[in-house]
């Protein structure tokens, strides 16, 4: 939410857009959603159920909720008659009371009556300085953007030149398989040429023999000697002189090397080109961590790194999250351990704790194993494992873990309905690695 609720205003939020009810309609299962929030939910799903419950709606155009909507009515109206209220240096919560202190630790003006009442035990300055104090922090904020924008602009240039690396690689490759395909048709069209001059030699000696006997009998009909016309008929069978034929497979073999060339090119770049499920973010990496640039591996160890202190970024403990957020369907990857001695790895609700350490436990959106120093979370056993496997189902709210030999180590449960991330934190100086996927081609 924007700003800090009161009770009755929390009772009057939306649970889908955390702001005061805009035209509230009302399910059967007596829930109340803003109608564009209901709507835009049941956009991106064939199944028109309550956002909170998941029952079945009765209607796909649920009522108004008219009293509800009056109420929200009142207290926008009761909103913008505080805020003016406050403009004129009069507490928008207690009418008869005068802003006089500034509450450091909500960073709002109040009256007396408010530091009896909400405010007990917080910190209070005067109007003026709580002014300067406020228009410092809005500096310094806008200051650090302005360092993140310089930050940003430098990370540009960092990632286009990893880009034309990886392409760099990929042109290599493929000048280097071309070559190899081109060699390969230079040797079959030599050896074919060899043999198709020795099949033109053999037929040029049988030319040069029947052109020799041609002219033995034209100067044979020319003599009319009809004993050397029966000898020579006796003694030479001009059937046995076949017409001139190709062998089978004289010819190029186009097929064999343009048939799905480019599939077959894709195949074998595979190798080159791992996949992997899981890859990590960076703009979420701990400064003490250093991340492959196929993003597939987090190094810890090294010198704390100047990073743009962006909100999604772990400062509160050495951990990093997964690129993508899952909330449906199922979704598995593969970390290979090592030598590393101090590991949590599991998956992580979006709104987890990134500026202070979080335990890795439900309670705190985190969802995982540890392994420290021999000790495991999930047994009292003292064997080490040399990889994790994850799998993480949307649809039945489960996160299991498995070992190397896949045999299955802990289930978690969970009930969150925002995304998870693939979550990995380590405090030792050895290296996790994503192992890559194993891509599968179905031919049809």
């Amino acid at each position: 939410m924007a700003s800090c609720l009161s009770p009755l205003e929390e009772d009057l939020t939306c649970p889908v857009c955390c702001e005061i009810f805009s035209e509230p309609v009302l399910l059967s299962c007596s829930h109340s959603f803003c109608r564009k929030c209901l709507e835009q939910s049941w956009k991106e799903k064939q199944k028109k159920d309550c956002p909170v419950c998941r029952q079945q709606a009765s209607s796909e155009e649920p009522p108004l909720n008219l009293a509800l909507k009056n109420a929200c009515e009142f207290v926008v109206k009761e909103r913008s008659a505080g805020a003016s209220r406050a403009s004129q240096g009069v507490c928008p919560v207690h009418l008869a009371g005068k802003l006089q202190l500034f509450c450091v630790n909500d960073q709002q003006l109040v009256c007396m009556e408010c530091v009896a009442g909400d405010h007990q035990q917080h910190s209070f300055c005067s109007i003026s300085k709580g002014e300067l104090k406020t228009k410092q922090k809005t500096l310094q904020e806008k200051l650090d953007s302005v360092k993140n924008a310089k930050n940003i602009y430098v990370l540009h240039f960092e990632v286009k030149r990893q880009i034309k690396e990886e392409f760099e690689k990929l042109h290599t490759f493929l000048r280097k398989e071309e070559e190899a395909r081109i060699a390969a048709l230079r040797e079959e069209e030599q050896e074919k040429k060899k043999k198709l001059e020795q099949k033109i030699t053999k037929m040029e000696r049988e030319i040069e023999s029947l052109t020799e006997k041609i002219e033995v009998i034209k100067d044979g009909l020319a003599s009319e000697d009809v004993p050397f016309l029966n000898d020579f008929n006796n003694n030479n069978n001009i059937e046995k002189l076949l017409d001139p034929e190709l062998d089978s497979g004289a010819l190029i073999d186009v097929a064999k090397h343009l048939g799905n060339l480019r599939y077959r090119v894709w195949e074998k770049m595979k190798d080159l080109c791992p996949y992997f499920s899981v890859i990590l973010d960076p703009n979420s990496a701990n400064g003490s961590l250093t991340l492959s640039d196929d993003l597939s591996k987090l190094i810890p160890g090294g010198p704390v790194q100047a990073l743009p202190s962006n909100p999604e970024r772990f400062t509160g403990q050495t951990a990093v999250l997964g690129s993508e957020g899952f909330t449906s369907g199922v979704h598995s990857w593969m970390v290979e351990l090592g030598e590393n001695e101090c590991w949590k790895i599991g998956v992580a609700k979006m709104s987890v704790k990134r500026k202070m350490f979080a335990p890795a436990n439900p309670e705190d959106g985190i969802w995982a194993v540890r392994w420290n120093k021999g000790q495991s979370s999930w047994n009292n056993w003292f064997t080490r494992i040399e990889k994790i496997r994850v799998q993480l189902d949307c649809d039945e709210k489960e996160v299991t873990f498995f070992d190397n030999y896949n045999a299955q180590l802990a289930v978690k449960s969970f009930r969150v309905k925002e995304q998870l991330y693939p979550f990995f934190f380590t405090t030792s100086r050895y290296a996790l690695r994503i192992l890559p996927s194993k891509v599968m081609v179905k031919k049809k």
